[in-house]
């Protein structure tokens, strides 16, 4: 796509202006006349690479991928300048000042200027012999319109985040699918299988059905895995495995002894030799479980998986989600239970209409009387009941003024007259690529980088927005917007993807900030073919990685672990790699990538982003320093030992993420880097002040060496949103306070050690926390003297969780004065007593209260207290003697989990336990022993 080429150059000569005026001597004007033919290309373009999408003309596919490779070639141009202008700058450091190494003092500096002046000459020759081609070739310029905004004449739209998965037509497959899955008269492990084509609507009926409360209430385990492309039947055992251990670690069962649990989830199952199928078969056995497969599966791997899951006849599950063609799976299924498959059809237009409305106008809003029957018919013409075009179709509307864009859209996305005559399904088939490419032409330009670079993430699994976000900012995506940060900005940027119907929402916080999103499938192709097309990102499995020298961004993503990744190639022209080799798994020593260090990127010298997971990385090699321009290095290496000194040389480094279980010492040059934002990785802090880190917004991992005294070490990172500190002690607390009382934006404080500061509801300047997660004992149990004023001084403090912190009764009472608490967790011995007490009009906006104490035996709640709570969880509290009384009153509850409390399940069983009566309004009551 050559217009996203030509965005990223325009901002490199942005970027270029911004130096000193010496920089620019005698490569000013060269400069100044690129960015201004390139800003009249970025005009014609859009309308070039919509035609060249259509393919209805060879000659503007041609003049797009020749001013694309020119617009390349100004970027290397420019790039190499700056690499080599600040490694020239680096060398000298303190022995020249700036004025006598630019402006005419040193021969090398003239003819670098020299060399870049001849490239843009170079460069313009070029387009200008583009523009006569076009002009040779009557490629006429046929701009798109420019869209305007929504008009207060239109009716009110849905917000972005009210764009839920509605399963509106879906009821009666979602009655089929409970009934199924609930089914008490089929004891036997049983298959159960949703098929029809694709975007039909499959997953949406799953993910809601998966989520019930009736479902969540029947499963001890629960599994969710999207095979990949060449997937193999020991990824998908592993996937399993890893998900179910995961949830025996936060919620471990009674039934089983701690062994047990322990032996379900040893790391050495997975050694050399070891056979990932029985230990699979082994942790499974006891547990009613239901296992989703999301995607097509070949007979040879679900017997595999079948004979790797226990068959006990406690109704246990697979729930396969396929297209047609994976129904030979179930033809094929050798042995038990096998249910009737639930085949989807497309939505009849009374439903299409529904959906649509929905996504344009929200849950009671609808189109204007005197438009909708007009568009009632419009809609299910073009999309013929397919789900994911409707909602496409949706976010191309959401900010079209009605009727007169509206009727614009439906005018281009209409099929022609022989598809509407042939009726039936073929239409949708046929106008999807004209919806999805005109929702993607209605993007703006800096949302369209932003969605194509989805093309380097996994389809169909849920990816973090606080990763997206700060890799879109690496690459130059967002532009800075007065009062707010570029994660601020960047959020953004996806909220609108999100409102587009783009990407769809997983979750967010309660502060509106999107936490995870997904992209359909259908979606991700369209991304990787454009960004294919256009050279933005060359996408490729591990078992086939043939990059070319010119590969300017590279995505290697696959699903094994124990297959070897050839990158050996030199790729010069390199601004970015993301690698994700082994999705979320726990790497283990026998199946690393067989790499020792990152060779092969030592010829990126351009390289902005490196993202890898799964590499056998101990160490950086020094050659990392040399990567001037680089803005976000993340590796998530369990075994990293050591990093370089040259770290320190990466001037531009804006996100540095590392995963890994060593303690690793940074040189001070790191600290002194201005442009740091984000900084998670397990690093010693010094004794010494760090740098002007005004920049720093996340500082996670960390934990203090030599700190004393009152001190203050962040004294110069006063923009800190996020900071988590870890081996605390007494030493550091003095200046543990003084480092908060400067840091007034502060949203997320994390602390582990012991003893650790009461101080933290008390200190002032802490006003906008929301987030705060102790582990370690408190210096003060019963709380800070100022405990009386802890609503006004805390007042968005929304979640709360102690470990260990061994605080009292008016501990407890000062918590329940928190306004805005929402999720509060008390975990081991978070309380110092047997007696538990919340006090009345306490705790007055809780939702979610989760309470592990098992020294606890009475818990009073008093009349009026957590009004709002809809989820309780009572974890291994075997002392309880019974519930309170009060949670007869509470009409907001929906959940009610006990884990390893049969004392207490035995109390409220219908009609004879002595506290049924407390919780028999409540819809879901899990008990898991």
């Amino acid at each position: 796509m050559a217009e996203t080429a030509i965005t990223t150059v325009l901002a490199k000569v942005a970027e270029l202006v911004a130096w000193e005026a010496a920089v620019l001597l005698e490569v000013g004007d060269d400069v100044r006349l690129l960015r201004d033919k390139l800003e009249w290309l970025h005009t014609f373009i859009r309308d070039a690479d919509r035609r060249r999408r259509r393919r209805d003309d060879e000659f503007v596919a041609v003049w797009v991928r020749q001013t694309r490779d020119v617009a390349f070639e100004a970027e290397d141009a420019l790039d190499d300048f700056l690499h080599r202008a600040g490694r020239r700058k680096a060398a000298l450091g303190s022995r020249c000042a700036l004025g006598c190494w630019w402006p005419g003092g040193c021969a090398g500096q003239v003819a670098l200027r020299h060399d870049l002046s001849g490239r843009i000459r170079q460069i313009r020759k070029r387009l200008d012999k583009i523009s006569e081609n076009r002009a040779d070739y009557n490629i006429e310029h046929t701009p798109a319109p420019a869209w305007a905004a929504c008009s207060s004449s239109a009716t009110t739209l849905a917000a972005w985040d009210d764009l839920e998965e509605y399963t509106v037509g879906l009821d009666k497959y979602s009655d089929m699918l409970k009934e199924q899955l609930l089914d008490d008269s089929v004891p036997a492990r049983a298959l159960v299988a949703i098929a029809g084509e694709s975007s039909i609507g499959k997953t949406t009926l799953a993910r809601k059905v998966y989520q019930s409360l009736e479902v969540r209430n029947h499963f001890e385990i629960r599994t969710w895995t999207v095979l990949p492309h060449k997937c193999r039947a020991a990824d998908v055992l592993r996937d399993i495995h890893e998900q179910m251990t995961s949830q025996l670690r936060r919620t471990p069962s009674a039934s089983n002894s701690k062994q047990a649990v322990e032996d379900a989830c040893d790391d050495k199952a997975f050694g050399p030799g070891k056979d990932i199928s029985n230990q699979l078969y082994r942790s499974m056995t006891g547990r009613r479980y239901l296992v989703v497969i999301d995607g097509s599966v070949a007979v040879t791997d679900w017997n595999s998986l079948r004979a790797s899951l226990p068959d006990e006849g406690n109704g246990s599950r697979v729930l396969l989600i396929t297209d047609l063609e994976g129904l030979e799976v179930v033809g094929h299924a050798q042995a038990g239970h096998t249910y009737d498959p639930i085949e989807l059809t497309r939505l009849s237009p009374e439903s299409t209409y529904e959906v649509f409305r929905r996504r344009v106008f929200g849950a009671r809003g609808d189109c204007p009387g005197r438009y909708k029957s007009r568009y009632y018919q419009d809609v299910f013409r073009i999309t013929r009941g397919l789900p994911l075009s409707i909602v496409v179709l949706a976010g191309i509307l959401r900010s079209k003024e009605l009727p007169a864009e509206w009727d614009e859209v439906m005018a281009q996305l209409a099929p022609p007259a022989r598809e509407q005559q042939r009726g039936g399904s073929g239409g949708s088939s046929n106008s999807w690529p004209r919806i999805m490419s005109r929702a993607f032409d209605d993007l703006p330009h800096h949302l369209k980088s932003c969605f194509l670079y989805l093309a380097a993430m996994r389809e169909s699994t849920p990816v973090d927005a606080q990763r997206l976000v700060r890799l879109w900012v690496a690459e130059g995506f967002v532009r800075p917007r007065r009062g707010s940060t570029m994660e601020e900005v960047g959020q953004g940027y996806l909220k609108e993807l999100i409102s587009r119907c783009m990407v769809q929402l997983v979750d967010k916080d309660d502060f509106g900030a999107v936490l995870t999103v997904v992209v359909h499938d259908r979606l991700h192709a369209f991304a990787q073919d454009e960004a294919q097309e256009a050279s933005f990102i060359e996408s490729h499995d591990s078992t086939d990685v043939l990059a070319p020298a010119t590969v300017r961004r590279l995505a290697v993503l696959n699903s094994t672990t124990d297959r070897y990744v050839q990158l050996s190639n030199a790729l010069p022209k390199l601004r970015s790699i993301i690698c994700d080799l082994v999705e979320g798994r726990r790497v283990r020593s026998s199946n690393f990538i067989r790499t020792s260090d990152l060779s092969f990127l030592h010829a990126s010298k351009f390289l902005r982003v490196i993202d890898i997971q799964g590499l056998e990385l101990k160490r950086l090699p020094n050659e990392i320093g040399s990567m001037i321009h680089l803005r976000y290095l993340g590796l998530r290496c369990g075994h990293l030992e050591k990093l370089p000194s040259t770290i320190g040389n990466l001037v531009n480094l804006q996100s540095l993420i590392l995963g890994g279980r060593h303690v690793l010492e940074v040189p001070a040059a790191f600290w002194r880097i201005a442009t740091l934002r984000h900084v998670v990785a397990r690093f010693a802090l010094p004794s010494r002040a760090l740098g002007n880190l005004h920049s720093l917004q996340t500082l996670h991992g960390v934990q203090p060496r030599g700190w004393g005294g009152d001190y203050n070490p962040l004294g110069k990172a006063a923009n800190l949103r996020s900071l988590e500190l870890g081996e605390l002690t007494s030493e550091h607390a003095d200046a543990l306070e003084a480092a908060l009382e400067n840091l007034d934006l502060l949203e997320h404080l994390a602390l582990r050690g012991d003893p650790l500061p009461s101080s933290v509801f008390s200190v002032p300047s802490l006003r906008r926390l929301q987030s705060l997660r102790l582990m370690g004992a408190m210096d003060e149990p019963e709380g800070p003297s100022c405990a009386e004023d802890v609503r006004y001084i805390r007042p968005n403090l929304t979640r709360l969780s102690m470990w260990n912190t061994e605080v009292g009764q008016k501990f407890v009472d000062m918590l329940a004065e928190l306004p805005s608490l929402a999720e509060l967790t008390m975990m081991y011995d978070s309380y110092d007593g047997d007696r538990l007490a919340f006090v009345e009009t306490g705790f007055p906006s809780l939702q979610k209260l989760k309470l592990g104490l098992p020294e606890l035996e009475e818990w009073t709640v008093a009349p009026g207290s957590m009004p709002g709570l809809g989820t309780l969880t009572l974890c291994r509290c075997a002392r309880m003697q019974m519930l309170p009384e009060a949670l007869a009153g509470m009409r907001e509850l929906e959940e009610v989990v006990l884990y390893s409390m049969p004392d207490i399940v035995s109390r409220i069983k219908e009609d004879e336990g002595q506290d049924y009566h407390k919780v028999k309004h409540v819809p879901v009551i899990q008990t898991i022993y």
